[in-house]
């Protein structure tokens, strides 16, 4: 529903409205008197929750030019990650700490509260009014051979003084615009089309996408590595809590600083290494732009994530090794922010109109891979060796070999 919202009432609205039902979610879910009323609480939350994933990709390829777009999208993604991996901690510590599970949902809804304020606040259309944003932009490098003449640098000399008389004039003129622009961006209807039309059309065509070989590549791994990432938090929650371990939920809670470290050490690979390739071979072939040139920076996460996932089904078949388990976790999380950001950032530098349809895509195989948790009770049985070899991840190797 992201994307037939937007085409009613933009991005900012559906973003807000869906803030909104995920804060009464959270209530819901912290008074829910009966499992069948927390259940239908959670697919709620979760369903609103769903729709600001899929529209960040293209809010961030809106507003940010294509030399920065690598480091904008680990941020997205490291957060996302972050989530995952940070949130049974502060659980954890709730447990322990207030002794009832419902006061997570009651400090998730004062953190969600806070959030929309400052949505409302600070989250203006990023729409364009067909004016492309890098109009004009020029990449440090270019042009660096051309030096002006003594005769331009007089006739420059020349002009400063009637430049810097009507800076006050600009400058006033720009606030009052950029006044407006906020108004007009934050608290009109002026985006809010109600275009039925493509309200029904959007429903289809993110599909169209998933047979171009860079979109079907970053879905697949962008949904393996985090949807496998999930899967193992519950697991890992799972066989702790269990005889004869039978951890406190802030022990277990704790386990996921092995996932959070692998998020924070991938950062930077994701990011600044991405975008510096990207930047380098833009220099080199005298500001032409190629989006493949980023790939290079994902064969780290492409050796070490699934890798990672191996170590952690060896490590478990004795639990006790809870040390070998949090650093094969921090490997296979390395590749949310080392390695899937990377192609993310590759397929909607492709295609960066479609960035919003890409990102639906990858939060629809994330969410799907959740239905593998089915695999919960075929690892009862301590096959953890064959579920981190499983057919997934053979597709993983498959897609990065593929890129």
């Amino acid at each position: 529903m992201a994307l037939p919202s937007t085409s009613l009432i933009g991005k900012r609205y559906t973003i807000i409205v869906s803030v909104t039902v995920f804060l009464a979610a959270n209530i819901w879910s912290g008074e829910a008197q009966s499992y069948q009323s927390l259940r239908s609480a959670r697919i709620l939350g979760g369903l609103a929750g769903g729709l600001i994933e899929a529209l960040t990709p293209t809010l961030l390829a809106e507003t940010f030019p294509g030399h920065h777009l690598a480091k904008v999208m680990v941020v997205y993604v490291g957060f996302l990650a972050v989530g995952a991996a940070f949130s049974p901690i502060i659980s954890g510590a709730i447990a322990k700490c207030l002794g009832e599970w419902r006061w997570f949902n009651r400090v998730m809804s004062i953190a969600v509260t806070v959030n929309l304020v400052f949505n409302i606040l600070m989250l203006p259309e990023t729409t364009h009014d067909g004016i492309s944003l890098n109009e004009g932009a020029v990449l440090g490098g270019q042009n660096e051979d051309k030096l002006p003449s003594k005769t331009e640098c007089k006739a420059e000399e020349s002009n400063i003084e009637n430049v810097m008389s009507t800076v006050k004039t600009i400058s006033s003129a720009e606030q009052v615009t950029l006044k407006r622009e906020y108004v007009r961006r934050s608290f009109s209807l002026h985006f809010v089309e109600l275009n039925w039309k493509a309200f029904l059309i959007s429903f289809f065509q993110p599909l169209k996408l998933i047979f171009l070989p860079q979109v079907l590549v970053t879905v697949i791994v962008f949904g393996l590595t985090i949807g496998w990432t999930v899967i193992a938090s519950i697991l890992i929650s799972l066989i702790y809590t269990q005889p004869p371990l039978i951890w406190d939920p802030l022990s277990i809670g704790l386990l996921n600083t092995g996932s959070l470290v692998g998020i924070i050490i991938g950062l930077p690979i994701g990011g600044a290494l991405a975008d510096m390739l990207f930047n380098r071979a833009t220099r080199r072939s005298n500001g032409v732009t190629s989006p493949v040139t980023r790939l290079p920076a994902l064969l780290p996460g492409a050796l070490l994530s699934p890798a990672g996932c191996i170590v952690m089904g060896f490590a478990l078949q004795d639990p006790d090794n809870y040390i070998v388990v949090c650093v094969g976790w921090g490997m296979l999380c390395f590749g949310l922010t080392g390695s899937a950001n990377v192609l993310l950032t590759y397929a909607i530098d492709c295609l960066p109109t479609r960035a919003a349809h890409i990102g639906a895509l990858a939060n629809m195989t994330k969410n799907s891979i959740g239905l593998l948790c089915r695999m919960v009770l075929w690892t009862g049985s301590g096959r953890w060796a064959r579920w981190a070899s499983s057919p997934p991840w053979r597709a993983y190797y498959g897609g990065h070999i593929s890129s």
